[in-house]
């Protein structure tokens, strides 16, 4: 049975600015910069310990269309260390590191093919004799607003046909579907033995027959890529497909919840937040924390001045740390209740907000001006209904925690 195994990554980000963490203590603000190109290099790693029989990058190599000859240079030095080990790499540009033909970039190794601004296919033959028809096309412009699908047609009799794709899936607003938009079901049916997709930074697999997958982005820039990110390995047969990941991001964001009970003090705060940072000690990664403390709202913490004290407190052991990045509180009962406000004598203005909000033409008039903004919605990914939904919750729970607060101390 014939059989090919390939390393799929996408949205590798390099040389991202990484803004809002700037005013981090700089060995910390240096290993978050640092951080995606370290991925690189493991997982080109395991490319090359795994022998497999060639690499997939579905966009985004770059962060921007203006990569720093710095970025260049570490992309193209993992290039040839898989050229070294005679494995070919298939890569797309996406929306952000979009093709402009006036700029002069590095050479890159013989083994790197880059797609076109066309559709167009490459065959590819592997050592064991098993021929690969590989299709795709690289973002010329950072929107594509129109589908791409229709020009991904089947050709020649290869073995297997492998899709190379850097878009979303069709929403239910046109004015956000600039990214290549598609529908699952009409490219399930285009015939193709696996969709190598691009551009969705969380980790998903959309469909099983044919796979239509996103391996993620490499690491994670902010609280909402939390958990561990990395590239995957296909194992595609003539009977089935295998999906592999390889996690490889040097730090993590994750969120941590601490519990107090009724009526704690400030003591018991203190040994559970020392207790929970001291189960990270002797991990192998770096970590960005928001821990969570659910309490009762007669409770009060002075949340900014417990994390100056914890962020002081931070320490880089074997070039890993555990750095805490927020500290929120969630009153248990009151804010966690998406009922709390019915009993508030704002109650009806509050409910009334919240369910309208929850419409998406709504939720994005009224942050419309937060995308209009060049200087800011170039970092503002593509929210999905279940982000939009958390945000929503999060600013419910927040005014609520706000109101039992103001409203506590003036009693």
């Amino acid at each position: 049975m014939k059989e090919i195994q390939f390393l799929h990554m996408a949205d590798l980000h390099l040389d991202s600015p990484f803004i809002g963490l700037s005013t981090l203590p700089q060995p910390l603000f240096s290993a978050i910069q640092e951080s995606t190109f370290q991925s690189l290099e493991r997982i080109t790693t395991v490319a090359i310990k795994e022998a497999v029989d060639f690499v997939l990058i579905a966009g985004d190599i770059y962060d921007s269309e203006d990569q720093s000859v710095r970025a260049q240079a570490r992309f193209a030095k993992e290039m040839k260390r898989l050229e070294a080990a005679n494995i070919p790499v298939f890569m797309i540009h996406g929306n952000h590191d979009f093709i402009e033909k006036h700029k002069e970039k590095l050479a890159l190794p013989s083994n790197v093919h880059v797609f076109s601004e066309q559709v167009e296919v490459m065959s590819y033959k592997t050592v064991t004799g098993v021929s690969v028809n590989i299709y795709g096309f690289s973002y010329n412009e950072r929107h594509i607003r129109s589908s791409r699908v229709g020009e991904y047609k089947i050709q020649g009799d290869a073995d297997f046909h492998i899709a190379l794709l850097h878009g979303s899936e069709v929403s239910s607003s046109e004015e956000h579907d600039v990214y290549a938009p598609f529908r699952v079901q009409e490219i399930s049916k285009k015939g193709f033995d696996y969709w190598a997709l691009g551009h969705i930074h969380k980790r998903q697999l959309l469909a099983e027959s044919p796979s239509i997958y996103y391996p993620g982005n490499i690491q994670g820039r902010n609280r909402k890529e939390s958990g561990e990110k990395g590239a995957s390995i296909i194992t595609l047969s003539e009977a089935s497909t295998t999906i592999d990941f390889i996690g490889t991001s040097p730090i993590i964001w994750e969120e941590a919840v601490i519990t107090l009970p009724e009526n704690s003090e400030i003591n018991a705060f203190y040994r559970e937040t020392t207790k929970l940072l001291e189960s990270y000690q002797g991990r192998s990664h770096s970590y960005f924390l928001h821990i969570i403390v659910k309490m009762e709202n007669k409770q009060k913490i002075d949340t900014n001045d417990w994390l100056q004290m914890l962020q002081e407190e931070v320490e880089i052991t074997d070039n890993t740390f555990v750095w805490v990045h927020k500290l929120t509180t969630e009153i248990t009962n009151q804010s966690n209740s998406q009922t709390w406000y019915e009993s508030h004598l704002a109650g009806e203005e509050i409910k009334h907000s919240f369910e309208t909000l929850q419409d998406e033409s709504a939720f994005y008039q009224a942050v419309e001006a937060l995308y209009l903004e060049s200087g800011v919605s170039r970092y503002l990914d593509d929210l999905s209904e279940i982000d939009r939904d958390r945000l929503l919750q999060d600013a419910l729970m927040e005014l609520g925690k706000t109101l039992a607060e103001v409203e506590g101390d003036d009693k």
